[in-house]
């Protein structure tokens, strides 16, 4: 079953530097987003009730897809905020994370980068291709992280399970 969570915008601005783009270990949060994500507390102000609440999904692949593999090609929607590159602190902005097989890392710190499996959409793309990936049932968790890869809180995130032949 899909699972989208779509909250108000907060970006908590951590510091002014940047964090690159790889990053050190993060505890799991939740072994399936089949779970809320939105359970940690929040570190950063709602927006206005008039702003409307940004949301992200997975547009490709489709909730139960069968696909051929070996490449999975992903493509994300946003709505109610922007896609910029990493380290551009923009209000009302971010970019995309993506977790294949992975599950969702400390919310409070930069997302890691494992090559393969979580990956830092840091250029504001909306696409982007897992090659090689193995035969089976896989899911893929999008997470949209603010200027400094920390997922924004509350949380903009969506789910897809699929399975690759």
């Amino acid at each position: 079953m899909r699972k989208t969570t779509t909250l108000g915008l907060a970006v908590p601005f951590l510091s002014l530097s940047v964090w690159a783009c790889g990053g050190g270990d993060a505890p799991s949060q939740d072994p399936d987003p089949g779970g809320d994500p939105t359970d940690s507390p929040s570190t950063a102000a709602e927006t206005s009730p008039s702003a409307p609440a940004p949301s992200v999904r997975i547009t490709e692949p489709r909730e139960e897809e069968d696909l051929a593999g070996p490449d999975v090609r992903v493509v994300l929607a946003i709505e109610g905020m922007l896609i910029r590159p990493a380290g551009d602190p923009t209000e009302n902005s971010g970019h995309h994370h993506l977790y294949l097989d992975e599950d969702l890392t400390d919310p409070t710190q930069p997302v890691p980068a494992v090559p393969g499996r979580i990956i830092h959409m840091g250029d504001g793309s909306s696409e982007f291709v897992f090659e090689g990936v193995e035969p089976g049932e896989h899911r893929i968790i999008a997470v949209v992280g603010n200027y400094l890869h920390v997922p924004l809180q509350p949380w903009v995130v969506d789910t897809v399970h699929f399975t690759v032949r």
